[in-house]
């Protein structure tokens, strides 16, 4: 990408994170996430179409987490979430916030809304005193490891099963 094509596609992307009223627009990037991407995410589809508004409500309104979605030319293009680390995870890193929930919908992946989003995540972390950003990618999803890796991420050495009951798919950590 150009300079001239970066600046066009900041003028055209727009980032904003979300709050508990946002729960159905969540919701349906999300669902949309689950359903293109099921290999790059701990959770499926048909899980997370059976939760109420509620939970949806209750995962944009933490303290320790926040959740962004991109507009890009004033559509929704995709969604990253940041997460205090968990203190109790084997892998954690301490002090670090963690990239969760990433995707970018195909008709937007290249054009700048996976950079801006997590750029959007790894400010709100910096907010926080987070002085890391660490995340997990399937080790099947290559052009994500690529791109993580130009934005400075590197790999931990960390590995693990992406769910339990697909004890051959993996996922590596990676940290910036």
């Amino acid at each position: 990408m150009t300079a001239d094509e970066a600046a066009d596609a900041s003028v055209r992307t727009v980032i904003r994170r979300l709050v508990p009223d946002d729960w159905e627009l969540s919701r349906r990037v999300r669902l949309a996430a689950l359903a293109e991407a099921p290999y790059a995410f701990m959770s499926t589809l048909e899980h997370e179409r059976g939760f109420d508004d509620q939970v949806w409500r209750r995962r944009l309104g933490s303290a320790t987490a926040a959740t962004f979605l991109a507009w890009h030319d004033g559509e929704p293009a995709g969604t990253a979430t940041g997460k205090a680390e968990d203190p109790d995870d084997e892998f954690a890193v301490p002090g670090a916030w963690q990239l969760v929930g990433m995707w970018v919908d195909p008709r937007a992946r290249g054009q700048g809304v996976a950079g801006a989003l997590i750029e959007a995540v790894a400010g709100h972390a910096s907010a926080a005193g987070a002085p890391t950003l660490v995340l997990w990618v399937t080790e099947v999803n290559d052009r994500a490891r690529a791109f993580y890796q130009r934005l400075g991420f590197a790999r931990t050495g960390a590995r693990q099963p992406v769910r339990p009951t697909e004890p051959d798919h993996w996922e590596e950590q990676m940290i910036r």
